[in-house]
């Protein structure tokens, strides 16, 4: 995407407001090497990078009793990779809007193959669980979740929270234009990645609010929103010797926070909710009142405005809701700030009386108020959550868990890791059964202690063996070439090569066709006959493998590596080898075959994934099982390496330091390992 240069920034203390930046070009094309410079204004946001951040989004659509068709067309707007958190407050009972909004959400996750939350504001075991959290503000005298919008929208804060994610962003399910709700989610990300700071909010302006009358009229500003900016910018001008009208985004109901800010702000009820975040900022990171935080007064806090390309077209809901339901609120919020002087509150109750808002003389209405959602204890939170999170998730099924912040998690189930060779370890060296180990792999699964396949079998193989045992978490394919990543699977941004459907892969190896373009060039072999699958034919591969027919496919469909079968004596597997050598590659042997790569090292592998758990999570304990000399850098890259009986009862000898030999061939031994990680 392509947006308007940035001009003169504000600030008030910590605070930098950044004046309004207009959106030029929806798509600015693919990241094509160019001998041009590309110029500093506008500026260019690369798709990956917004890529990067709505990965880590979450958006909350907060739902009242809405048009049901115009709901769905929200759905289809949110971009793929954001996790969609519906908080609904419509009817119950006879009439039961939330069930239908529950239908709709389901049967949009499965025809697009994504999931989401939903969660109702009236959910007993929510208001349970935020009273034991000690987060009472929020609840009514009931038990319950308060009605209202703000309320909704801090449901949807807590939630994101405990699901890991970084940043939360708010859009209204009543918008007609699928195209804009797109349109935000993309402003939002690019908000974040104008800002070098964690602390970061990003506001939308509309570029047109339609009305219809008759005729499609695009009005530029709305009614309330002209009126909050102008007390809003009257409100910092006494702070400064200059006037400003650098707010234009006083209402913004589509708007997105860092999870490190929103957690620190507090909050107004109802629809005062937008204006109070914006004077939340002020009052806590201007430096007029006593620092609230000394952390993000070092770093600043941004307000990113930018302006959309596509209209924005809602449902009209009269006068009355305007006034008494958004623009009193909004006002109420800054007349009530510590930080407002006379001048700005007379000017506010002046407006209000000549709009017969307020009688004469009267009061200005005072908003609840809601402290930072991090009062709340959110480890508490988070735990309590993981026993009925399975009844928000969509589809049905979807496995969610918790995910607290790594600085925050602690537990148990995430400081020790399991790295594992297949052949001959987890899979029995003849018979290639995991039978006699798979009680242990439950247990593992059970204790939440991550299970990493680090093999030379090909990720489509190795896919086989995970589904079958129900494993998810990251592997290492063919001897170290590629580490690969389930998204979602770890909270923190790392870079990586390419993505492969579900999974971001991070290549250590270079690919296939090099490798065998490389073999044409063999030299002298001394005799020895070597046979390369990649010559062979499926059913051939079976012979050689035993494996059946689909798997022998599988073991065919390399990416990075060859498989090397090498005829003859000693002297013959020497020349052979050194020919091998010659040409730039390097190899290993597995106990049957020989591997040939070019850049690939399953001990690099290890060490990459496990800085990822400890970036995630903290620190993490990791032990390792192999059988082989193609596991020595695998085992050499652990805590603790353990090495399993080969199949006539032997134990390879590897130059591995504190190296554990483990009774028992394959599964069996690999069984023993697995107690010893999870009693240790």
């Amino acid at each position: 995407m392509r947006i308007e240069s940035g001009k003169q920034i504000e600030h008030l203390g910590a605070v930098r407001i950044h004046p309004v930046r207009r959106l030029l070009e929806l798509d600015s094309g693919t990241r094509i090497p160019s001998q041009l410079k590309e110029s500093a204004e506008p500026q260019r946001i690369e798709r990956d990078a917004i890529a990067a951040v709505q990965q880590k989004m979450a958006i909350v659509l907060p739902i009242k009793d809405e048009d049901l068709k115009v709901f769905e067309a929200v759905l289809s707007g949110v971009p793929h990779d954001c996790l969609m958190i519906v908080t609904s407050n419509s009817q119950r009972g006879e009439i039961d809007n939330f069930k239908k909004e529950q239908e709709i959400l389901g049967q949009f996750c499965t025809a697009t193959k994504r999931n989401a939350i939903i969660i109702h504001q009236k959910d007993p075991i929510l208001g349970q669980v935020l009273a034991d959290c000690g987060y009472h503000e929020v609840l009514a005298e009931d038990g319950l979740v308060r009605s209202g919008k703000a309320e909704g929208m801090l449901v949807g804060i807590l939630m994101s929270l405990v699901l890991g994610k970084d940043y939360v962003g708010f859009i209204d399910t009543d918008n007609y234009i699928p195209g804009a709700v797109w349109e935000y989610a993309q402003h939002y990300a690019i908000g974040f990645c104008l800002s070098d700071s964690p602390y970061a909010m990003a506001r939308i302006l509309w570029r047109y609010k339609p009305k219809i009358s008759g005729e499609l009229y695009f009005k530029k500003w709305g009614r309330v929103s002209e009126i909050t900016n102008r007390y809003v910018n009257h409100f910092l001008s006494t702070k400064g010797k200059f006037e400003t009208e650098i707010i234009k985004t006083a209402n913004a109901g589509e708007h997105a926070m860092s999870l490190q800010l929103a957690k620190k702000l507090s909050y107004a009820a109802g629809y005062g909710v937008e204006t109070r975040e914006l004077m939340a900022v002020f009052e806590q990171f201007s430096g007029l009142l006593p620092a609230a935080d000394k952390a993000v007064m070092e770093k600043g806090v941004d307000i990113i405005q930018t302006e959309t390309i596509n209209p924005h077209i809602h449902e009209e809901r009269g006068d009355d809701h305007l006034v008494q339901d958004m623009l009193v609120p909004s006002l109420s919020v800054v007349y009530h700030s510590p930080l407002c002087e006379d001048k700005t509150r007379e000017l506010i109750s002046r407006h209000l009386v000549e709009m017969g808002c307020i009688p004469q003389g009267g009061e200005m209405p005072k908003l609840r108020m809601f402290p930072p959602p991090e009062t709340a204890d959110t480890h508490k939170l988070a735990s309590l959550m993981d026993n009925y999170l399975k009844d928000y998730a969509v589809p049905k099924g979807w496995p969610v868990m918790t995910s607290l912040p790594a600085a925050a998690r602690k537990t148990p189930e995430v400081t020790r890791v399991m790295f594992t060779d297949l052949d001959g370890t987890l899979l029995h060296p003849v018979s290639y059964s995991y039978a006699a180990a798979l009680d242990s792999v439950r247990k593992l699964q059970e204790a939440k202690i991550p299970i990493v396949f680090c093999s030379a079998k090909t990720m489509a193989e190795q896919q086989v063996y995970r589904q079958e045992l129900g494993v998810k978490d990251p592997f290492i394919i063919e001897n170290g070439a590629a580490i690969v990543v389930p998204k979602d699977y770890f909270r923190f941004p790392f870079a990586f090569t390419r993505i492969i459907d579900d999974y971001y892969v991070i290549e250590l190896g270079t690919l296939y066709a090099e490798v065998r373009n490389r073999l044409k060039t063999l030299g002298e072999t001394g005799g020895a006959k070597l046979t390369f699958f990649g010559d062979l034919t499926v059913e051939e591969v079976s012979k050689v493998t035993a494996l059946n027919l689909l798997m022998a496919g599988f073991a065919k469909q390399r990416e990075y590596s060859e498989t090397a079968i090498i005829e003859g004596d000693r002297k013959h597997l020497q020349a052979a080898l050194a020919a091998i050598k010659g040409t730039g590659l390097s190899y290993t042997f597995g106990g049957k075959f020989y591997e040939v790569y070019l850049g690939a090292d399953k001990g690099k592998a290890v060490k990459i994934l496990t800085e990822l758990f400890k970036l995630n999570f903290g620190d993490v304990y990791t032990i390792a099982v192999g059988d082989s000399p193609n596991d020595e850098e695998m085992l050499t890259s652990v805590n603790l390496p353990m090495l399993v009986q080969m199949a006539n009862g032997r134990w390879n000898k590897l130059k591995v330091k504190n190296l554990k030999r483990v009774a028992g061939i394959g599964p069996e031994g690999w069984s023993r390992a697995a107690s010893e990680l999870l009693n240790g």
